[in-house]
C-alpha cells in the first residue's frame, strides 16, 4: 500500500539490564560450542520475572516513544501491541495495560498475535487506521521475554537465540521525522503446520516440558522427501513478494534502499534468509547489533529501528527496508525515507 501524509514520529525501546552471556549458556550446559560459533550470538537480556513482563517492557518503550513523537496523549485513537508468548498473564488484555499506562483515553486497543511479525502486522494494520482518520495518532509496541521452564531461550528453535526487550512506534498523519512511504503483507497459510506440530493441547504448557520449535519444524519437513527444498523456496518467494510489491507502491528500487532492518537471528537465517536473497552488504544491516541481543520476539524490528535512527550515520532522503516474517507464515515490508534527524538522536 503506498501512504501518503503518513508519518513516523516516535520510535522507543526497552531492554533488561541483566546479561546472559553465550559462553555462560555453554557453561551451563544450556547450548553447545557449535551452536554458539554457527549462530554469532554473543548475548541476550534477561528480563525479571517481577517488574520485567512483556507488557511492563512495552509500557517502557511507549512512554519513550510517545515523548518524541510530539503529539499530546488525547490524540491517540488507537493502542495495538504484539507479542509472540506469555505477556504476564493468562485470560488479560495487554495491549489494554499499555494503553492506560502510556497515552489513557478512550481510542480502540488490539492486540496482534502473528509470531516474530506481529509488531509490524500492527504497524500496517495501524498505517489503515491513521490514514483514515486525520489528525490522529496510533500507539504500536512489542515485547517479549522467554523464559524456564516454558521456553529455553538458547535451544527452543534452531539458529536463533530468544533474548527479552520490548518497542514501540507512533504513527502520525501529521508530523514525524521519516515518512512511512508503503507497506505490505503476504501470507502463505498453507505452511501453517511448519510451526505447529502434531496434535493438540488443552492448555499452554500441556506436557509439562519447554516448547521445542525444533522439534515441530523437524516434524514437519521429515514428512515426506523434498519437503525442506519446498518450504525454503516459497519462503524465499515470498519474501521477494512482499518486499517487491512495497517497493512498487514506494516508486523505488531495491538499490536506493540505504539500510535492512530485520529479526535477530543466527547468521545462518541472516545470511541465507535475509541478507543475500536481498543482496544487502553485511553493513547495510542490523546483524552485527543483534549479536548481543538475540530475537525478541515480535519486538526486534522497532529496537532495531530505534537503534539504527537513534546512532547510526542515517541521512535525510535515506530509505530503510524494514522486512518481519512470522508464524503463521506471514511477511511484512516497510520502506521509509528519513525526513530530518529527530533531536534525540545519539551521533558521534
Amino acid at each position: 500500500m503506498r501512504w501518503d501524509n503518513l508519518y513516523l514520529a516516535g520510535l522507543g525501546a526497552y531492554l533488561p539490564e541483566a546479561v546472559e552471556t553465550a559462553e555462560q549458556a555453554v557453561a551451563a550446559g544450556r547450548y553447545t560450542e557449535e551452536e554458539r560459533l554457527a549462530n554469532g550470538i554473543r548475548a541476550v537480556r534477561v528480563a525479571r520475572l517481577e517488574d520485567e513482563s512483556p507488557a511492563q517492557m512495552a509500557v517502557g518503550a511507549a512512554l519513550r516513544a510517545v515523548e518524541r513523537s510530539e503529539h499530546t496523549a488525547g490524540e491517540f485513537g488507537l493502542v495495538v501491541h504484539g507479542g509472540t508468548g506469555h505477556q504476564g498473564q493468562e485470560f488479560w488484555t495487554p495491549a489494554s495495560y499499555v494503553q492506560d499506562h502510556t497515552v489513557r483515553g478512550s481510542g480502540a486497543t488490539a492486540e496482534v498475535r502473528q509470531g516474530s511479525d506481529s509488531g509490524l502486522i500492527g504497524f500496517e494494520l495501524a498505517a489503515s487506521w491513521v490514514a483514515s482518520r486525520p489528525d490522529t495518532a496510533a500507539l504500536v509496541t512489542a515485547a517479549d521475554s522467554f523464559h524456564l521452564p516454558y521456553v529455553e531461550r538458547w535451544t527452543a528453535d534452531h539458529q536463533q537465540v530468544f533474548g527479552d526487550g520490548g518497542g514501540a512506534a507512533v504513527l502520525s498523519s501529521r508530523t514525524g521525522f521519516a515518512r512511512i512511504r508503503s507497506s505490505a503483507t503476504v501470507s502463505d497459510s498453507t505452511l501453517e503446520p511448519v510451526y505447529r506440530g502434531p496434535g493438540w493441547t488443552a492448555g499452554p504448557f500441556a506436557q509439562g516440558r519447554p516448547v521445542s520449535l525444533r522439534s515441530r519444524k523437524l516434524d514437519y519437513l521429515s514428512a515426506r522427501a523434498g519437503r525442506l527444498e519446498e518450504t525454503v523456496g516459497r519462503m524465499t518467494e515470498n519474501l521477494h513478494a512482499v518486499v517487491g510489491r512495497a517497493l512498487r507502491d514506494a516508486d523505488c528500487e531495491l538499490s536506493d534502499i540505504g539500510y535492512l532492518v530485520h529479526a535477530n537471528t543466527g547468521f545462518p537465517v541472516f545470511e541465507w534468509g535475509f541478507r543475500k536473497p536481498l543482496g544487502f552488504a553485511p553493513g547495510q544491516t542490523v546483524y552485527e547489533w543483534g549479536r548481543d541481543y538475540g530475537h525478541m520476539g515480535a519486538a526486534d524490528h522497532f529496537v532495531n529501528l530505534d537503534h539504527l535512527v537513534g546512532t547510526a550515520p542515517l541521512k535525510v532522503g535515506d530509505r530503510v527496508l524494514t522486512v518481519g516474517v512470522g508464524t503463521g507464515v506471514v511477511w511484512t515490508a516497510v520502506v521509509l525515507e528519513m525526513l530530518r534527524i529527530p533531536s534525540w538522536a545519539q551521533r558521534a
